[in-house]
């Protein structure tokens, strides 16, 4: 399972409302095709790992992504550099 704190689901809900105005479009988190991770609008598949924020899906988590991510925890700080998504185990 992926742990996500509070502040990183507030933040997600922010950048969900800049980027999409539609209530069943979330976030995903998915590889790309050079093995990074990439966060981008999208709707929710039946095997999808879901984050919710006040009762609306914010983050969808690709089964390939959540078994590699299993234990860690997703969070966001503010540091000199700016803001920014961090991800620990």
């Amino acid at each position: 399972m992926v742990n996500v704190t509070e502040r990183a689901r507030q933040a997600l809900k922010s950048v969900q409302t800049q980027m999409v105005d539609q209530p069943d479009v979330a976030l995903r988190l998915a590889p790309t095709e050079q093995g990074q991770l990439s966060v981008f609008p999208d709707t929710g598949r039946d095997d999808d790992h879901i984050v919710e924020h006040d009762g609306r899906a914010v983050l969808l988590i690709d089964p390939e992504v959540a078994g590699s991510l299993s234990g860690s925890t997703i969070d966001f700080e503010q540091t000199a550099e700016g803001a920014r998504f961090t991800v620990s185990r």
